[in-house]
Protein backbone atom coordinates (compact mmCIF):
# COMPACT_ATOMS: atom_id res chain seq x y z
CA UNK A 1 0.00 0.00 0.00
CA UNK A 2 2.99 2.50 1.21
CA UNK A 3 4.59 1.57 -2.47
CA UNK A 4 1.77 2.17 -4.43
CA UNK A 5 1.39 5.47 -2.73
CA UNK A 6 4.37 6.88 -2.90
CA UNK A 7 4.35 5.51 -7.09
CA UNK A 8 1.17 7.65 -7.30
CA UNK A 9 1.58 10.40 -5.12
CA UNK A 10 0.66 12.80 -7.84
CA UNK A 11 -2.79 11.60 -7.34
CA UNK A 12 -2.92 12.46 -3.69
CA UNK A 13 -1.13 16.10 -4.68
CA UNK A 14 -3.94 16.50 -7.25
CA UNK A 15 -6.71 15.70 -4.32
CA UNK A 16 -4.99 17.89 -2.03
CA UNK A 17 -4.69 21.00 -4.44
CA UNK A 18 -8.64 20.26 -5.16
CA UNK A 19 -9.32 20.86 -2.00
CA UNK A 20 -7.92 23.85 -1.96
CA UNK A 21 -9.39 25.40 -4.64
CA UNK A 22 -12.72 23.97 -3.65
CA UNK A 23 -12.03 26.80 -0.57
CA UNK A 24 -11.49 28.86 -2.93
CA UNK A 25 -14.73 28.42 -4.62
CA UNK A 26 -16.29 28.55 -0.72
CA UNK A 27 -14.62 31.39 -0.11
CA UNK A 28 -15.82 33.46 -3.44
CA UNK A 29 -19.19 32.64 -3.12
CA UNK A 30 -19.74 32.78 0.24
CA UNK A 31 -21.36 36.34 0.41
CA UNK A 32 -24.00 36.52 -2.50
CA UNK A 33 -26.23 34.12 -1.06
CA UNK A 34 -26.49 35.94 2.16
CA UNK A 35 -26.54 39.35 1.11
CA UNK A 36 -29.94 39.95 1.52
CA UNK A 37 -29.05 40.02 5.02
CA UNK A 38 -25.89 41.64 4.84
CA UNK A 39 -28.02 44.38 3.25
CA UNK A 40 -30.41 44.65 6.41
CA UNK A 41 -27.54 44.32 9.24
CA UNK A 42 -25.27 46.42 7.94
CA UNK A 43 -27.90 49.19 6.64
CA UNK A 44 -25.96 48.38 3.01
CA UNK A 45 -27.21 49.85 0.10
CA UNK A 46 -27.77 47.78 -3.37
CA UNK A 47 -24.89 49.24 -5.22
CA UNK A 48 -22.63 49.35 -1.85
CA UNK A 49 -23.11 45.21 -1.68
CA UNK A 50 -22.98 45.17 -5.64
CA UNK A 51 -19.08 46.53 -5.35
CA UNK A 52 -18.36 44.14 -2.64
CA UNK A 53 -19.25 41.29 -4.35
CA UNK A 54 -17.22 42.05 -6.90
CA UNK A 55 -14.22 43.94 -5.46
CA UNK A 56 -12.37 40.53 -5.25
CA UNK A 57 -12.24 40.86 -8.96
CA UNK A 58 -11.27 43.61 -9.34
CA UNK A 59 -8.52 43.43 -7.02
CA UNK A 60 -7.93 40.43 -8.76
CA UNK A 61 -6.80 41.68 -11.84
CA UNK A 62 -3.97 43.33 -10.09
CA UNK A 63 -2.11 40.67 -7.91
CA UNK A 64 -2.51 37.41 -10.00
CA UNK A 65 0.57 38.36 -12.40
CA UNK A 66 2.48 38.69 -8.94
CA UNK A 67 1.21 36.20 -6.81
CA UNK A 68 2.07 33.86 -9.83
CA UNK A 69 5.41 34.83 -10.33
CA UNK A 70 6.12 34.52 -6.84
CA UNK A 71 4.65 30.08 -6.97
CA UNK A 72 7.76 29.98 -9.52
CA UNK A 73 10.02 31.56 -7.51
CA UNK A 74 9.17 29.56 -4.51
CA UNK A 75 8.61 26.10 -3.43
CA UNK A 76 4.80 25.04 -4.31
CA UNK A 77 4.05 23.51 -0.77
CA UNK A 78 5.28 26.59 0.67
CA UNK A 79 3.10 28.94 -1.54
CA UNK A 80 -0.25 27.19 -1.12
CA UNK A 81 0.08 27.49 2.67
CA UNK A 82 0.78 31.35 2.33
CA UNK A 83 -2.72 31.16 -0.09
CA UNK A 84 -4.72 29.33 2.31
CA UNK A 85 -3.64 31.07 5.62
CA UNK A 86 -4.73 34.50 3.39
CA UNK A 87 -8.08 33.27 2.78
CA UNK A 88 -8.48 32.40 6.11
CA UNK A 89 -7.66 36.00 7.31
CA UNK A 90 -10.07 36.96 5.19
CA UNK A 91 -12.74 34.88 5.90
CA UNK A 92 -12.55 35.88 10.04
CA UNK A 93 -11.87 39.49 8.89
CA UNK A 94 -15.48 39.22 7.03
CA UNK A 95 -17.18 37.78 10.10
CA UNK A 96 -15.92 40.31 12.48
CA UNK A 97 -16.60 43.42 9.91
CA UNK A 98 -19.04 46.14 11.01
CA UNK A 99 -19.25 48.49 7.86
CA UNK A 100 -18.78 48.48 4.35
CA UNK A 101 -15.08 50.03 4.10
CA UNK A 102 -14.50 46.82 6.65
CA UNK A 103 -16.08 43.90 4.38
CA UNK A 104 -14.76 45.90 1.26
CA UNK A 105 -11.28 45.58 2.73
CA UNK A 106 -11.33 41.71 3.98
CA UNK A 107 -13.13 40.83 0.58
CA UNK A 108 -10.05 42.71 -1.00
CA UNK A 109 -7.87 40.71 1.13
CA UNK A 110 -9.44 37.35 -0.63
CA UNK A 111 -7.64 38.60 -3.70
CA UNK A 112 -3.99 38.47 -2.46
CA UNK A 113 -4.26 34.39 -1.62
CA UNK A 114 -7.19 33.50 -4.02
CA UNK A 115 -4.58 33.86 -6.91
CA UNK A 116 -1.92 31.40 -5.52
CA UNK A 117 -4.83 28.92 -5.57
CA UNK A 118 -5.90 29.41 -8.91
CA UNK A 119 -1.95 29.61 -10.52
CA UNK A 120 -0.71 27.33 -8.20
CA UNK A 121 -3.01 24.17 -9.46
CA UNK A 122 -1.87 24.26 -13.24
CA UNK A 123 1.38 24.67 -12.00
CA UNK A 124 0.27 21.45 -9.41
CA UNK A 125 -0.21 19.74 -12.50
CA UNK A 126 2.86 20.52 -14.50
CA UNK A 127 4.88 19.92 -11.65
CA UNK A 128 3.76 16.26 -10.41
CA UNK A 129 1.48 15.35 -14.06
CA UNK A 130 2.97 13.74 -17.01
CA UNK A 131 1.85 14.90 -20.39
CA UNK A 132 -0.78 12.39 -21.07
CA UNK A 133 -2.88 13.02 -17.56
CA UNK A 134 -3.12 16.45 -18.04
CA UNK A 135 -5.97 16.62 -19.02
CA UNK A 136 -7.86 14.93 -16.51
CA UNK A 137 -6.08 15.95 -14.14
CA UNK A 138 -6.89 19.67 -15.58
CA UNK A 139 -10.04 18.75 -15.58
CA UNK A 140 -10.59 17.71 -11.96
CA UNK A 141 -8.78 20.77 -10.85
CA UNK A 142 -11.55 23.03 -12.37
CA UNK A 143 -13.85 21.61 -11.15
CA UNK A 144 -13.35 22.35 -7.57
CA UNK A 145 -14.39 26.56 -7.21
CA UNK A 146 -17.16 25.02 -8.82
CA UNK A 147 -18.07 22.70 -6.25
CA UNK A 148 -16.92 25.66 -3.20
CA UNK A 149 -19.65 27.88 -5.09
CA UNK A 150 -22.30 25.33 -5.14
CA UNK A 151 -21.32 24.40 -1.23
CA UNK A 152 -21.50 28.06 -0.55
CA UNK A 153 -25.05 28.48 -2.38
CA UNK A 154 -26.29 25.62 -0.94
CA UNK A 155 -25.29 25.86 2.59
CA UNK A 156 -24.69 29.08 3.06
CA UNK A 157 -28.28 30.61 3.90
CA UNK A 158 -28.66 27.10 6.27
CA UNK A 159 -25.58 28.47 8.45
CA UNK A 160 -26.78 31.96 8.73
CA UNK A 161 -30.76 31.41 9.06
CA UNK A 162 -31.03 27.73 10.81
CA UNK A 163 -27.98 27.51 12.95
CA UNK A 164 -26.55 30.93 14.06
CA UNK A 165 -29.62 33.30 13.22
CA UNK A 166 -26.74 35.14 12.10
CA UNK A 167 -24.92 35.63 8.85
CA UNK A 168 -21.41 35.72 10.95
CA UNK A 169 -21.92 32.02 12.01
CA UNK A 170 -20.90 31.58 8.18
CA UNK A 171 -17.02 32.35 8.72
CA UNK A 172 -17.07 30.54 11.79
CA UNK A 173 -18.00 27.10 9.68
CA UNK A 174 -15.80 28.24 6.50
CA UNK A 175 -13.11 29.11 8.67
CA UNK A 176 -12.93 25.48 10.41
CA UNK A 177 -12.75 24.33 7.01
CA UNK A 178 -10.28 26.21 5.76
CA UNK A 179 -8.11 25.57 8.90
CA UNK A 180 -8.81 21.51 8.59
CA UNK A 181 -7.93 21.82 4.77
CA UNK A 182 -4.37 23.93 5.98
CA UNK A 183 -3.70 21.06 8.32
CA UNK A 184 -4.49 18.46 5.78
CA UNK A 185 -1.79 20.65 3.35
CA UNK A 186 0.67 20.96 5.37
CA UNK A 187 1.06 17.32 6.43
CA UNK A 188 0.44 15.12 3.61
CA UNK A 189 2.08 18.15 0.81
CA UNK A 190 5.38 18.00 -0.90
CA UNK A 191 7.39 19.58 -3.26
CA UNK A 192 8.50 17.46 -5.95
CA UNK A 193 12.01 16.99 -6.46
CA UNK A 194 13.68 19.34 -8.57
CA UNK A 195 15.24 17.88 -11.86
CA UNK A 196 17.86 19.90 -13.50
CA UNK A 197 15.88 21.89 -15.86
CA UNK A 198 13.25 22.89 -13.12
CA UNK A 199 15.96 25.02 -11.83
CA UNK A 200 14.34 28.74 -11.38
CA UNK A 201 15.36 31.38 -13.28
CA UNK A 202 14.16 34.74 -13.01
CA UNK A 203 10.89 34.85 -14.95
CA UNK A 204 10.51 38.19 -16.99
CA UNK A 205 6.40 39.18 -18.07
CA UNK A 206 8.29 41.10 -20.99
CA UNK A 207 9.71 38.06 -22.26
CA UNK A 208 6.42 35.56 -21.55
CA UNK A 209 4.21 38.81 -23.12
CA UNK A 210 6.79 37.84 -26.75
CA UNK A 211 5.25 34.27 -27.04
CA UNK A 212 2.46 34.61 -29.23
CA UNK A 213 0.39 31.85 -27.58
CA UNK A 214 0.75 33.96 -24.34
CA UNK A 215 -0.66 37.01 -26.39
CA UNK A 216 -3.29 35.11 -27.95
CA UNK A 217 -4.44 33.32 -24.60
CA UNK A 218 -4.69 36.67 -22.70
CA UNK A 219 -6.59 37.87 -25.17
CA UNK A 220 -9.09 35.49 -25.32
CA UNK A 221 -9.30 35.40 -21.62
CA UNK A 222 -10.95 38.14 -21.59
CA UNK A 223 -13.67 36.47 -23.15
CA UNK A 224 -13.98 32.98 -21.69
CA UNK A 225 -14.35 35.31 -18.16
CA UNK A 226 -16.68 37.99 -19.58
CA UNK A 227 -18.99 34.74 -21.39
CA UNK A 228 -19.11 32.67 -18.21
CA UNK A 229 -18.93 35.18 -15.35
CA UNK A 230 -21.61 36.98 -17.09
CA UNK A 231 -23.89 33.89 -17.57
CA UNK A 232 -23.44 32.79 -13.79
CA UNK A 233 -24.59 36.10 -12.29
CA UNK A 234 -27.30 36.76 -15.16
CA UNK A 235 -28.76 33.35 -15.68
CA UNK A 236 -31.53 33.10 -13.03
CA UNK A 237 -32.61 36.62 -14.18
CA UNK A 238 -33.26 35.68 -17.36
CA UNK A 239 -35.09 32.70 -16.76
CA UNK A 240 -36.99 34.80 -14.26
CA UNK A 241 -37.57 37.66 -16.95
CA UNK A 242 -39.18 35.06 -19.36
CA UNK A 243 -41.64 33.76 -16.78
CA UNK A 244 -39.68 30.95 -14.51
CA UNK A 245 -40.37 31.01 -10.73
CA UNK A 246 -37.47 31.88 -9.10
CA UNK A 247 -37.67 28.35 -7.41
CA UNK A 248 -37.42 26.68 -11.13
CA UNK A 249 -34.65 29.10 -11.87
CA UNK A 250 -32.66 27.71 -8.79
CA UNK A 251 -33.42 24.22 -10.34
CA UNK A 252 -32.21 24.81 -13.54
CA UNK A 253 -29.17 26.84 -12.75
CA UNK A 254 -28.16 24.14 -10.02
CA UNK A 255 -28.28 21.23 -13.49
CA UNK A 256 -26.70 23.16 -15.12
CA UNK A 257 -24.10 23.24 -12.86
CA UNK A 258 -23.96 19.90 -12.61
CA UNK A 259 -23.66 19.38 -16.60
CA UNK A 260 -21.03 21.66 -16.58
CA UNK A 261 -19.05 19.35 -14.08
CA UNK A 262 -19.70 16.32 -16.22
CA UNK A 263 -18.58 17.51 -19.32
CA UNK A 264 -15.29 19.54 -18.23
CA UNK A 265 -14.14 16.16 -17.40
CA UNK A 266 -15.15 15.04 -20.92
CA UNK A 267 -13.51 17.30 -22.90
CA UNK A 268 -10.09 17.89 -21.11
CA UNK A 269 -9.55 14.59 -21.62
CA UNK A 270 -10.97 14.04 -25.05
CA UNK A 271 -8.59 17.07 -26.49
CA UNK A 272 -5.27 16.15 -26.35
CA UNK A 273 -2.13 18.34 -27.03
CA UNK A 274 -2.34 19.70 -30.35
CA UNK A 275 -6.39 19.55 -30.52
CA UNK A 276 -6.99 21.86 -27.77
CA UNK A 277 -7.42 25.06 -30.13
CA UNK A 278 -9.40 22.72 -32.61
CA UNK A 279 -11.43 22.64 -28.86
CA UNK A 280 -11.53 25.97 -27.90
CA UNK A 281 -13.00 27.29 -31.75
CA UNK A 282 -15.80 24.89 -31.12
CA UNK A 283 -16.70 26.10 -27.66
CA UNK A 284 -16.86 29.75 -28.76
CA UNK A 285 -18.94 28.65 -31.70
CA UNK A 286 -21.39 26.86 -29.43
CA UNK A 287 -21.48 29.67 -26.94
CA UNK A 288 -22.20 32.00 -29.84
CA UNK A 289 -25.38 30.26 -30.86
CA UNK A 290 -26.27 29.16 -27.08
CA UNK A 291 -26.21 33.06 -26.64
CA UNK A 292 -28.42 33.78 -29.73
CA UNK A 293 -30.67 31.25 -28.13
CA UNK A 294 -30.77 32.88 -24.47
CA UNK A 295 -31.31 35.99 -26.26
CA UNK A 296 -34.27 35.00 -28.47
CA UNK A 297 -35.79 32.01 -27.17
CA UNK A 298 -38.05 31.06 -24.10
CA UNK A 299 -39.41 28.38 -22.66
CA UNK A 300 -37.58 24.80 -23.53
CA UNK A 301 -36.16 26.16 -25.94
CA UNK A 302 -34.11 28.73 -23.34
CA UNK A 303 -33.76 26.33 -20.66
CA UNK A 304 -31.50 24.03 -23.66
CA UNK A 305 -29.86 27.45 -24.41
CA UNK A 306 -28.57 27.45 -20.87
CA UNK A 307 -27.89 23.73 -20.47
CA UNK A 308 -25.62 23.98 -24.02
CA UNK A 309 -23.66 26.60 -23.01
CA UNK A 310 -23.32 25.87 -19.39
CA UNK A 311 -22.07 22.18 -20.74
CA UNK A 312 -18.59 23.57 -22.52
CA UNK A 313 -17.87 26.99 -21.08
CA UNK A 314 -15.88 25.79 -18.16
CA UNK A 315 -13.35 24.27 -19.87
CA UNK A 316 -12.19 27.11 -21.19
CA UNK A 317 -9.97 27.49 -18.63
CA UNK A 318 -8.20 24.59 -17.88
CA UNK A 319 -7.76 24.07 -21.87
CA UNK A 320 -5.68 27.56 -21.70
CA UNK A 321 -3.18 26.55 -18.91
CA UNK A 322 -2.73 23.28 -20.95
CA UNK A 323 -1.98 24.87 -24.02
CA UNK A 324 0.29 26.97 -21.65
CA UNK A 325 2.06 24.58 -19.67
CA UNK A 326 2.58 22.61 -22.40
CA UNK A 327 4.50 25.71 -24.84
CA UNK A 328 8.38 24.22 -24.81
CA UNK A 329 9.25 28.56 -23.28
CA UNK A 330 6.88 28.00 -20.77
CA UNK A 331 6.43 24.84 -19.20
CA UNK A 332 6.69 23.57 -15.23
CA UNK A 333 9.22 26.28 -14.62
CA UNK A 334 7.53 29.38 -15.38
CA UNK A 335 3.84 28.34 -15.33
CA UNK A 336 3.11 30.17 -12.63
CA UNK A 337 3.68 33.72 -14.13
CA UNK A 338 2.28 32.47 -17.22
CA UNK A 339 -1.15 31.49 -15.28
CA UNK A 340 -1.44 34.86 -13.34
CA UNK A 341 -0.77 36.52 -16.55
CA UNK A 342 -3.96 34.25 -17.91
CA UNK A 343 -6.07 35.24 -14.74
CA UNK A 344 -5.10 39.06 -14.60
CA UNK A 345 -6.40 39.39 -17.87
CA UNK A 346 -9.18 36.84 -17.15
CA UNK A 347 -10.67 38.77 -14.74
CA UNK A 348 -11.07 42.19 -16.74
CA UNK A 349 -13.61 40.00 -18.23
CA UNK A 350 -15.02 38.30 -15.46
CA UNK A 351 -15.26 41.75 -13.21
CA UNK A 352 -16.59 44.03 -16.32
CA UNK A 353 -18.81 40.80 -18.32
CA UNK A 354 -21.62 41.47 -15.63
CA UNK A 355 -21.76 44.86 -14.90
CA UNK A 356 -22.29 45.51 -18.82
CA UNK A 357 -25.00 43.21 -19.30
CA UNK A 358 -26.80 44.62 -16.00
CA UNK A 359 -25.56 47.46 -17.34
CA UNK A 360 -27.65 47.03 -21.08
CA UNK A 361 -30.36 45.23 -18.92
CA UNK A 362 -31.15 48.86 -17.07
CA UNK A 363 -30.86 51.01 -20.27
CA UNK A 364 -32.76 48.08 -22.82
CA UNK A 365 -35.17 46.82 -20.03
CA UNK A 366 -34.39 43.11 -21.51
CA UNK A 367 -31.46 40.78 -21.52
CA UNK A 368 -31.85 40.51 -24.97
CA UNK A 369 -29.08 42.84 -26.78
CA UNK A 370 -26.74 42.10 -23.62
CA UNK A 371 -26.51 38.36 -25.00
CA UNK A 372 -26.57 39.33 -28.87
CA UNK A 373 -23.27 41.33 -27.58
CA UNK A 374 -21.62 37.96 -25.88
CA UNK A 375 -22.76 35.96 -28.97
CA UNK A 376 -21.02 38.69 -31.01
CA UNK A 377 -17.97 38.49 -28.34
CA UNK A 378 -17.75 34.65 -28.91
CA UNK A 379 -17.45 34.93 -32.95
CA UNK A 380 -14.44 37.61 -31.86
CA UNK A 381 -12.57 34.95 -30.27
CA UNK A 382 -13.09 32.49 -32.68
CA UNK A 383 -11.37 34.84 -35.23
CA UNK A 384 -8.58 35.01 -32.50
CA UNK A 385 -8.26 31.08 -31.51
CA UNK A 386 -7.85 30.82 -35.35
CA UNK A 387 -4.62 32.57 -34.83
CA UNK A 388 -2.92 30.00 -31.82
CA UNK A 389 -0.16 27.87 -32.49
CA UNK A 390 0.03 24.83 -30.29
CA UNK A 391 3.55 23.69 -31.63
CA UNK A 392 5.26 27.27 -31.58
CA UNK A 393 8.85 27.67 -32.20
CA UNK A 394 10.08 30.32 -30.40
CA UNK A 395 12.70 30.84 -27.97
CA UNK A 396 12.12 33.05 -25.04
CA UNK A 397 15.20 34.22 -24.50
CA UNK A 398 15.44 36.06 -28.69
CA UNK A 399 15.15 39.40 -29.03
Amino acid sequence: MLKFLTNNYHWVMLLLIWSVYTCFGIVSGSLAPISPLLITDLNFTYTQMGIILGFWQFIYIFTAMPTGNIIDKWQLKKSITIGIVVMLASMILRGLSMNFISLLLSVGLFSFGGPIASSGSPKLVATWFKEKDRGIASGIYATGPVIGNAIAFASAPIIAINIFNNWRGVSIIYGIILIIILMIWLIFAKNKSNKPEMNIEKVSYKKLIKIHTVKIIMLLSIIFFFISHSLGAWAPSVLIDKNFSITSAGYITSISTIISLISLLFITSLFKKGKRKNAIIYILLISALASLGIAFFSGLKLILSIFLIFSVKRALMPLSTLILMEHKDIGPQKIGTAAGMFFASAEIGGFSGPFIIGFIRDLTNSHQIGFIFSAILCLTGIFFAFKLNETEDYTINNK
